[in-house]
C-alpha cells in the first residue's frame, strides 16, 4: 500500500511518523512544495506528541532539545480569566513540549529516512489538483496512492465546511528575542480576548487573540503594546485571519482530510492537535477494517462537536474583563451549550462514565480546571 500525504507542517509530520510506524508494510510519501511556508509560530503540543516521536523515530525531548527548540510543558496557565490565576496541569506521569514546527520537518525526516528506508519518500512538487478513481487517489492528473491525506492547510473555500459560532477570528502573533523560562503555556486573558505565550529556549512567541468585528486593529495593537511594555506597530507583528469551522466529511473515499483541512476551531488548550492525532487513529481503524467510511465520519464530527462544546465552556463564565468582547463571548458560547450533547457530557462526568478514548481531556483534569473556573459542574 502507498499513502501520500500533502504538507509539512506539523500534522503532516506526525501523519508521516505515525502510519509509518503502526502500519509496517506501507509506503509513506510525503508531498510539498518547500517554497510554500507553514503556518509557524512556535507550538504547544499535546501529550500524544512526544509519545509519537518516540515511538516512531526515537526522538526524546531529554536528549534531543536544542534541535527543536524544546521546552517541556507541565500544563496551561490561566491568567486574568479568574480572581486567582491557576494552572490546568498536565497529570503525572505525562508532558508535552513546546517547539519550533519551522525546524519539525527537517530533523524529524531526516530520522524516518534513517528509519525506514525506502519505506519513506519526500516528493517535491506543488499540488495542483486532487482527485480520485475507484481504486486510487491521485495527484496532479499522474501519480497515485491508495491513499491521500490532505494536510495542506486552511480550505480555498469553505462550502463543505460548518463554520462555528466561537468568539475569535484574528491574531497577531509577535516573537521576543529571550528565553521563555517557565513550563507551561500561557493563556493571558485581556479586554479585547486573549493571548497565548510559548516558551522556546531561545525565544518566545506571543499570539494576540480578538474579535475584528468588536476590535480594531490599531486597538488591539495598543493593548498588546501595553502588555509587552513596548511600542508595536503592524509591521513588528505577523497577522492572521481565521474562523472556526469543521469539514462536513473527513474521510472521501480514497482521500482524508487532516490538520486544519479537516477542522480548526482556536488554540486553546491546544485541542486541536489532540483532534489530529485522533483522525489519524480513527483511520488507522478504518484501514484495518474496524470501521467504515460512514461511521468514522460519524464518530469525528460527534467529537468536533464536544471540542467546540468545551471551548464554549472555558469562556461562558467569562473573565475578569467587563468588556464588549467579553459580553459578547459569554453571550454566544452560553447559547452555544444549549444542546443535548453538552447535558450528555456533563452527566458523563458527574458520573465517572466519560470515555477517554473518545474524549482527550481526562475527567480528572477536567474536575481541576471546573474547580478553578467556580462553574462547581463537577462537585
Amino acid at each position: 500500500m502507498k499513502v501520500g500525504v500533502i504538507g509539512t507542517g506539523t500534522v503532516g509530520v506526525i501523519t508521516v511518523c505515525h502510519f509509518l510506524h503502526y502500519l509496517k508494510d506501507v509506503e509513506v510519501h510525503c508531498i510539498h512544495n518547500p517554497k510554500k511556508n507553514i503556518l509557524g509560530i512556535g507550538e504547544s503540543s499535546n501529550i500524544q506528541l512526544p509519545q509519537l516521536l518516540w515511538n516512531s523515530v526515537r526522538f526524546n525531548p531529554f536528549f534531543n532539545s536544542e534541535e527543536l527548540d524544546i521546552t517541556i510543558k507541565h500544563g496551561v496557565l490561566y491568567r486574568n480569566w479568574r480572581k486567582n490565576d491557576f494552572i490546568s496541569p498536565i497529570l503525572p506521569n505525562q508532558y508535552a513540549i513546546h517547539f519550533d514546527n519551522f525546524k519539525l520537518s527537517e530533523v524529524i525526516f531526516k530520522r524516518c529516512k534513517e528509519q525506514y528506508g525506502d519505506r519513506f519518500k519526500e516528493s517535491i512538487m506543488d499540488v495542483t489538483s486532487l482527485k480520485q478513481t475507484k481504486n486510487h487517489a491521485v495527484i496532479n492528473n499522474k501519480i497515485k496512492y491508495d491513499y491521500v491525506i490532505d494536510c495542506r492547510g486552511y480550505p480555498e473555500d469553505y462550502s463543505d465546511y460548518s463554520i462555528s459560532n466561537l468568539p475569535l477570528n484574528h491574531c497577531f502573533v509577535h516573537s521576543i528575542n529571550k528565553p521563555g523560562d517557565w513550563g507551561y503555556t500561557h493563556h493571558h486573558a485581556h479586554k479585547h480576548g486573549w493571548m497565548f505565550g510559548i516558551p522556546l529556549q531561545s525565544r518566545q512567541g506571543w499570539g494576540y487573540l480578538f474579535n475584528d468585528q468588536i476590535t480594531s486593529e490599531d486597538e488591539a495593537l495598543e493593548d498588546l503594546s501595553k502588555i509587552h511594555k513596548k511600542k508595536l506597530k503592524k509591521e513588528n507583528v505577523r497577522e492572521f485571519k481565521f474562523k472556526g469551522y469543521r469539514s462536513n466529511k473527513f474521510l472521501d473515499g480514497r482521500i482524508l482530510k487532516n490538520g486544519n483541512r479537516a477542522i480548526f476551531y482556536e488554540p486553546l488548550e491546544a485541542l486541536s492537535g489532540a483532534f489530529y492525532d485522533t483522525i489519524n487513529r480513527t483511520f488507522f481503524d478504518f484501514l484495518s477494517k474496524n470501521c467504515d467510511e460512514q461511521q468514522l465520519n460519524h464518530k469525528l464530527i460527534d467529537l468536533s462537536k464536544r471540542y467546540e462544546n468545551f471551548i464554549s465552556y472555558i469562556y461562558h463564565g467569562g473573565s475578569n474583563f467587563k468588556s464588549k468582547f467579553w459580553e459578547n463571548a459569554v453571550a454566544m458560547t452560553t447559547e452555544n451549550l444549549k444542546n443535548e450533547l453538552w447535558e450528555e457530557t456533563l452527566l458523563l462526568l458527574k458520573t465517572n462514565q466519560l470515555d477517554e478514548r473518545t474524549w482527550p481531556f481526562s475527567p480528572v483534569s477536567w474536575e481541576i480546571l471546573d474547580l478553578n473556573l467556580k462553574y462547581g459542574y463537577l462537585r
